[in-house]
């Protein structure tokens, strides 16, 4: 699937992308100079226990990855919108977050958990099927800051292309296989 759109500072981007899904771009506030988050959500949340499907599925986990679209994490607005491709992955059901966090949890942090139980995460990420996505930013304005007031981005235009077909794993992802040599 593929799509384009342009986003203003502050404000909220939403397109439904077919399979119970929505593709959004999440504002980020603060002084940090703004910018975007990149979620997959499905397109009815429960009130409750509202989830996001990227977040999982995309590494390096507690730092700045390429759903971030936004001076954070000590990128500065000019620096974040000049890496103008992100890649991104997501799961594709609520169940299937479920699934990934346990295994996120059991692969990534230590735990006591025993041997017969770190196999049957390994089968279960190996069997865990993501889509992928790509952002293309196509232009973008940042106001520079004065004053000690941060550099901000006010507008982002994009092209989105988004794969729903089975292949990716979310153990590729956790434990990718080095290039081969010849």
């Amino acid at each position: 699937m593929r799509f384009s759109g342009e986003v203003s500072a502050g404000k909220e981007f939403i397109h439904d992308v077919g399979h119970g899904l929505v593709f959004g771009l999440e504002p980020l506030t603060g002084d940090g100079g703004g910018g975007w988050v990149i979620e997959i959500v499905p397109k009815v949340q429960a009130p409750d226990d509202p989830v996001e499907f990227s977040e999982i599925a995309t590494p390096p986990y507690h730092f700045y990855n390429d759903r971030y679209l936004a001076a954070a994490y000590g990128y500065s607005a000019k620096e974040a919108v000049q890496m103008t491709v992100r890649k991104f992955n997501f799961v594709l059901s609520v169940a299937d977050e479920d699934k990934a966090n346990d295994v996120v949890n059991a692969s990534l942090y230590p735990s006591a958990i025993s041997d017969d139980e770190k196999l049957g995460i390994a089968r279960e990420s190996a069997g865990l099927q993501l889509g992928h996505g790509e952002f293309r930013i196509t232009h973008s304005h940042v106001t520079l800051g004065k004053g000690g007031i941060p550099d901000s981005i006010d507008v982002l235009k994009f092209d989105v292309v988004l794969d729903f077909s089975p292949g990716l794993t979310l153990a590729q992802v956790l434990a990718p296989k080095p290039p081969a040599s010849h």
